[in-house]
């Protein structure tokens, strides 16, 4: 696994990696350059609100839905408008499915624990043998780590080595790309009457989180308990108008898979997360390698204006430095 610029040679073995959630305050200073027209997109929930590059976004709560509008400017200055929309009961579910709750583990550690309990009464009443109480204490333990992983993965989660709990990322993409199929269409629709190639299609997925969807980091925690891991499901993002860098990145990933052909990877560096798509890197593209195929990088983070190949000085230095990175392939 290594990163490098199309224009020259460049290796790094990731020796380590960490696992983060959202975009630290340094990095979030350093990676703001403004678009060269215009300045980053802020807005509202009840009104349009437009910038000087001509990006805006509409977030209106309808009698029985929620509808979210943008119209930004892409790579090759054309203005697309996107539109996205979920009945309101549609939208609960979809938000209820996602994240995890302690109080639900800690049923799951409950019953671990009577069951143990009920293992030793057993074994006493029926006289079993120190070696056949052991074996029914570890079938019990795997049992209880079974649980506690598929209830982590239903909810949108991975247990990682060292019991480290992450948001699936992929597994994200994956449920959501069928979501955002509209949003995709709409893309698709000026892509064919303007016949872009590939690399634009992406370039206007990427202006569109970078530019019109604010940048913003999530609680951890939602009011309610529910642990999030820091990130927003990609509808949801679309309907809230706002996201931080894992966010925005499922988000265009969701997007973008909606194109079979795109074949994509997910980037963790310390405390930031970006993605890949599969390409050869051009002169001066940013790219990581993946069992010997390049994906040219991308920042959907945001509110930098960095086509697909461009990167910020600060990830630059995050995927040399000395924790590595991770790459979750997405497909």
């Amino acid at each position: 696994m290594r990163w490098g610029v199309g224009w020259r040679t460049g290796a790094l073995a990731a020796a380590a990696f960490y696992v983060a959630a959202s975009l630290g305050a340094r990095w979030e200073q350093d990676l703001v350059v403004q678009p060269v027209d215009g300045v980053m997109l802020y807005g509202n929930s009840e009104a349009e609100t437009s910038t000087s590059n001509g990006a805006t976004q509409r977030l209106r709560a309808l009698p029985t839905a929620l509808q979210a509008s943008y119209t930004y400017k892409n790579f090759n200055g054309d203005r697309i408008t996107v539109e996205f929309q979920l009945g309101k009961t549609v939208f609960q579910n979809y938000e209820a499915s996602f994240g995890y709750y302690k109080k639900d583990l800690a049923a799951i550690d409950e019953w671990h624990n009577n069951a143990r309990q009920g293992a030793y009464k057993y074994a006493l009443t029926s006289h079993k043998s120190q070696d056949q109480l052991n074996a029914a204490l570890a079938n019990l333990e795997k049992e209880h780590t079974k649980k506690i992983h598929d209830y982590m993965s239903a909810r949108g989660f991975r247990i990682m080595t060292g019991n480290v709990v992450t948001v699936d990322v992929p597994g994200v993409v994956k449920r959501n790309a069928p979501i955002l199929n509209s949003v995709a269409k709409a893309i698709d629709s000026v892509a064919t009457q303007r016949q872009y190639d590939s690399e634009a299609i992406i370039g206007a997925g990427a202006s569109l989180v970078q530019t019109a969807i604010i940048y913003r980091v999530p609680d951890d925690v939602d009011p309610d308990g529910r642990h999030n891991g820091g990130i927003l499901q990609p509808a949801t993002t679309l309907l809230r108008g706002w996201g931080d860098c894992d966010t925005k990145t499922a988000l265009l990933a969701s997007i973008l898979a909606n194109w079979p052909q795109m074949k994509m990877v997910g980037v963790a560096v310390p405390e930031h997360y970006l993605m890949g798509v599969l390409r050869i890197a051009n002169k001066g593209d940013a790219f990581v390698e993946h069992e010997g195929l390049q994906y040219v990088l991308i920042e959907p983070a945001g509110p930098a204006w960095l086509q697909p190949g461009q990167v910020a000085d600060s990830t630059v230095a995050l995927l040399n430095g000395s924790e590595g990175f991770r790459i979750d392939p997405f497909f």
